[in-house]
């Protein structure tokens, strides 16, 4: 009497992989950009308008890459006198939806309110991050602080290490300064130098999203394994720094 044979399932590679995928945790990520809007920076105005919106446009297509990764964005600027001169320009608004900048966001003019922004939105962001999540907090200025009245430089250097502690990662972008000493002055270890022109900004925004684009992957290193994204990375422009030497 014959018998039926049963097929022995086959599992590939690929099957493995898409189990595998099926099985990746998500996360929201976070991406805070706090922008000098001094007088000094009309110069380069157009140049940042466009910088802000290629990482705009950049954090889109990450989140098209990584579907596990949810991502948010709050712009912030910065100029005038104290808390006066801080605009909330985009707040936690999904990328997917989030418009680009245009000129009427951003009309350089006044000082440099670095602390009171810093600590601002960093405080405000912080009550709504929850644990697991990821965030990366990038700050650009072409000066030094010179105007903030509610914050001091050490009162945001406690900020962002308690923030650190918490996976925060945190970059510091200056121009016209020793950028690596200001933002070690303030517990950041991320940190690049630009020229406040407008071949130095467009430069300058290459390797940001480049340095973004190395977090977001980082990111979903931790998805991948298993661990939380929640993680503070320390050398999100460290490829670019060797190059340089």
């Amino acid at each position: 009497m014959l018998r039926a044979i049963r097929p022995i399932p086959l599992h590939n590679d690929n099957q493995k992989n898409i189990a595998m995928k099926k099985e990746i945790r998500t996360t929201d990520v976070y991406n805070l950009i706090i922008l000098d809007e001094s007088g000094s920076m009309q110069d380069i105005r157009s140049q940042a308008i466009s910088a802000i919106n290629e990482t705009l446009g950049g954090i889109r297509n990450t989140q098209n890459e990584y579907p596990q990764q949810h991502h948010f964005v709050s712009v912030v600027t910065f100029e005038g006198e104290g808390m006066k001169g801080v605009k909330v320009r985009r707040d936690r608004v999904p990328v997917e939806k989030v418009e680009d900048m245009t000129k009427k966001d951003y009309r350089p003019g006044g000082c440099t309110p670095l602390y009171d922004a810093m600590g601002s939105a960093i405080s405000s962001l912080s009550k709504v991050v929850r644990d697991g999540d990821a965030v990366l907090v990038t700050v650009i200025t072409d000066g030094e602080e010179n105007s903030s009245l509610e914050y001091s430089g050490t009162a945001v250097k406690s900020l962002v290490a308690q923030m650190r502690e918490q996976g925060w990662t945190f970059a510091y972008i200056g121009a016209n300064q020793d950028a690596a000493e200001v933002a070690r002055d303030l517990n950041i270890s991320n940190a690049l130098n630009y020229d406040a022109t407008p071949t130095g900004a467009v430069c300058m925004s290459a390797r940001w999203e480049k340095a973004r684009k190395k977090f977001a992957s980082k990111v979903q290193c931790c998805l991948e394994a298993g661990t939380s994204p929640g993680v503070c990375f320390n050398d999100i422009f460290e490829d670019d720094d060797r190059k340089d030497r």
